[in-house]
């Protein structure tokens, strides 16, 4: 699966959002859903069941791998679970965003659905545009 493009969405009065087409058939009937860790990204991350587990496997992986001994290690991996909160795709084709994640993000009724390989990335619409206008620079000195 590699999931790419970008969608302009809106969240209705309940936190739904309708998934893009695209990005439908991909998908499956569940999803994770967890708000980004790093601290420069402000969205909401969705997974499949598998690339979940595989993102949360390479996130140790850069650490030289999961240590069950190690304090910090275990702190991580009980937030990931513990935060990863596990939803049904319904009929519609919607989720709906919990309102913590919502928050977390700075989500309101305008978002912005990224297929960033792996997973999606729920942006804040007017945050999106202002990290795309950034990358446009980014890009253009890296392919100089």
């Amino acid at each position: 699966m590699h999931l790419t493009g970008s969608y302009n969405r809106n969240l209705d009065a309940k936190g739904r959002l309708s998934l893009p087409p695209a990005f439908r058939k991909e998908l499956g009937e569940q999803v994770r859903v967890i708000y980004a860790p790093e601290k420069e990204v402000d969205a909401v991350y969705v997974f499949t069941e598998d690339t979940f587990k595989a993102w949360e496997d390479s996130v140790f992986a850069a650490k030289g791998g999961y240590d069950p001994t190690n304090e910090e290690h275990r702190s991580v991996m009980e937030w990931l679970n513990g935060e990863a909160i596990p939803l049904e795709i319904d009929s519609a084709s919607r989720i709906s965003l919990p309102e913590e994640c919502r928050a977390d993000a700075n989500l309101d009724r305008e978002v912005t659905v990224v297929g960033n390989g792996d997973r999606l990335m729920i942006w804040n619409r007017a945050t999106h545009e202002a990290r795309r206008a950034n990358a446009r620079k980014v890009v253009a000195n890296f392919f100089g």
